[in-house]
């Protein structure tokens, strides 16, 4: 199982090339139609988030909604953060994880459920490296 960073789950559902190469693109779709690649719920709030955000060109073109139904028709799984989940994404500060609370759900929850995290953020990435608690994905 993977689970995709929140930007990530944006490039693949809008095909964006500029962002994935075509390689990767097709490797995470493949991974969603076969039902090994999951979200954590908290993304789709990120991605409302964004969609009202005017400066965002892809999704503020999209409905949530219709984009979660047809992302979870294809195979994408949702993962709703448990308790557990909450509490170590709080945690993670105390190891420098950066601030953003909604990427501490993320990483918390890959952390969890002992899943490579797909993501570009450099911030995580740094983290992960440093403090080797967080298994990337690389294809």
């Amino acid at each position: 199982m993977i689970l995709l960073d929140t930007h990530v789950l944006i490039w693949v559902a809008s095909r964006n090339t500029a962002k994935l190469d075509a390689e990767r693109l097709e490797a995470l779709d493949e991974a969603i139609r076969e039902g090994s690649a999951a979200v954590s719920s908290v993304t789709f709030w990120e991605l409302e988030h964004a969609r009202r955000d005017p400066a965002n060109s892809v999704a503020s073109s999209w409905s949530t909604r219709e984009a979660r139904q047809r992302l979870l028709a294809r195979g994408l799984i949702d993962v709703p953060p448990t308790a557990e989940v909450f509490i170590a994404s709080v945690e993670l500060g105390d190891t420098g994880f950066h601030g953003d609370p909604m990427d501490r759900i993320i990483a918390a929850t890959a952390i969890d459920r002992g899943w490579p995290l797909a993501t570009f953020d450099r911030r995580i990435i740094a983290w992960a490296n440093r403090t080797e608690r967080l298994r990337l994905h690389s294809s």
